[in-house]
């Protein structure tokens, strides 16, 4: 049977989520280094190739990962998805189809525990975020069939829901087309925040 080709497009924000370690003598140099950091953002963290080489001897910002890195669609909280799952637009052969979002299927993760810090050791995460269009094209044997496409969230109490990942009967190359960049507010924790299962 001849296969019949899915258009499957989602607008929404998409968040790039960083994590990293750093000792106290990190976090030292940094606040010398940065004693204006949240009056520019992007100057004095993303596109500061002083601090990145001299604290973290990184090229750039998204390097700064050995503990955490995730993107994808990001939704506040599980009834945003909810919502959003209804505003997915479908087309087959070029047709818009109308699918049930019920039929989809979604599976919920907690990101992997953090490997233990020392007590000396922080957090930072850090990321950016953009107005994003999804999409994914695939060719599938009629008739078409919405279970097959899973979607995987992780779950980040401080920021919401990340979809990693999209698939549809084993096609999972989604592409995005990307916004202006909104960089996110370095944030600094002690070892046990992401860990902490009561949040």
């Amino acid at each position: 049977m001849k296969k019949k080709k899915l258009s499957l497009r989602w607008a929404g924000a998409f968040i790039e989520l960083c994590m990293g370690r750093i000792t106290l003598e990190n976090k030292g140099q940094i606040d010398t280094r940065c004693t204006g950091l949240y009056d520019d953002i992007q100057s004095s963290w993303y596109d500061n190739t002083e601090l990145l080489k001299g604290v973290f001897g990184a090229d750039n910002w998204w390097s700064v990962d050995d503990l955490g890195h995730a993107m994808g669609l990001v939704f506040a909280d599980r009834s945003a998805i909810d919502t959003d799952l209804s505003k997915m637009a479908f087309e087959i052969d070029g047709t818009p189809a109308t699918i049930d979002p019920e039929a989809l299927q979604l599976s919920f993760y907690a990101p992997e525990d953090i490997d233990p810090l020392d007590n000396d050791e922080w957090v930072v995460c850090h990321g950016a975020r953009r107005d994003a269009i999804l999409h994914l094209d695939a060719k599938f044997v009629p008739p078409f069939d919405p279970s097959l496409i899973t979607l995987s969230f992780f779950h980040y109490p401080d920021f919401g829901y990340i979809l990693i990942d999209l698939d549809h009967d084993g096609n999972d190359d989604v592409q995005f087309n990307l916004g202006e960049t909104t960089y996110l507010k370095p944030r600094f924790f002690r070892k046990d925040h992401f860990n902490d299962t009561s949040r």
